[in-house]
């Protein structure tokens, strides 16, 4: 029974993970937007300024777009989860994500090295909440890290041995009107053979029928156990001599030998 228990337990995880080999992938390109909220001395070296300040000029704003799969965004009550950007089919690592801060400008981009984090766009109770991602870069000779969390960044410089020295912050423009833009995306398909996932019934009568070979052999190691034992009960027993002679007559009565 707990073998018949854990097949069947092995088989919903292929048929569930099947389901999810299944999925058709939903590819939605759009464009997100944010601002500056504060700007250091070190921050205006990277051309940095306010956006309340520099309302509408380049050195005021934070932009970029980004290219997801719908199918993975999490439904509602799933809290905070961060999902993983994917390289996808005749999309640059430009299309696939990309921010832009300021005038200079500062780029970040999917496949940009020593990335943490994917990036990964981030999405509260199925609801858009930005990205996750950090980045170290140099500028000027000068080392600076990129922190974006949820709909918060900054940027800060090398000082005392840590990215302590805060150059410039802002934030994302999140919630249901913060991706803008939004179109389908419809991914180049590759020559590459793509394998074949078969179908959960298939793999259900495989599954079974494996199972049923099993049952049968040991069906049959049991009938050849039981008659094993059947044989060795109706042998003689080997440790007693065996006596080659017949058995001695028994004389009749009046024939008795008579006694010396």
């Amino acid at each position: 029974m707990n073998k018949l228990a854990n097949l069947a337990a092995a088989c919903g995880i292929i048929v569930a993970t099947m389901s999810a080999a299944n999925a058709i992938p939903i590819y939605i390109a759009a464009d997100f937007s944010g601002g500056i909220s504060t700007v250091k001395d070190l921050g205006s070296s990277l051309g940095l300024q306010r956006t309340n300040t520099c309302s509408g000029c380049a050195a005021g704003s934070v932009s970029g777009n980004v290219l997801f799969d719908k199918s993975l965004v999490p439904g509602n009550g799933t809290g905070v989860v961060n999902v993983p950007l994917a390289a996808v089919a005749g999309a640059s690592n430009n299309v696939v994500f990309d921010i832009v801060f300021g005038i200079r400008p500062l780029e970040f981009k999917f496949g940009d090295s020593d990335i943490v984090g994917g990036p990964s766009i981030q999405f509260k109770n199925g609801v858009f909440s930005g990205f996750f991602l950090v980045k170290d870069f140099s500028y000027n000779g000068t080392p600076f890290e990129l922190s974006v969390q949820g709909g918060v960044w900054d940027i800060r410089g090398w000082k005392n041995h840590s990215y302590s020295d805060l150059a410039a912050s802002g934030y994302l423009n999140v919630g249901n009107s913060g991706l803008t833009n939004q179109t389908v995306f419809d991914p180049v398909q590759q020559p590459a053979e793509i394998a074949t996932v078969p179908e959960p019934t298939t793999v259900a009568l495989i599954v079974f029928g494996v199972w049923g070979l099993i049952m049968a052999r040991r069906r049959e190691s049991l009938r050849a156990r039981a008659e094993v034992n059947e044989r060795s009960h109706t042998k003689e027993d080997p440790g007693l001599p065996r006596s080659n002679s017949a058995p001695e007559k028994e004389l009749p009565a009046d024939r008795e030998p008579n006694a010396s």
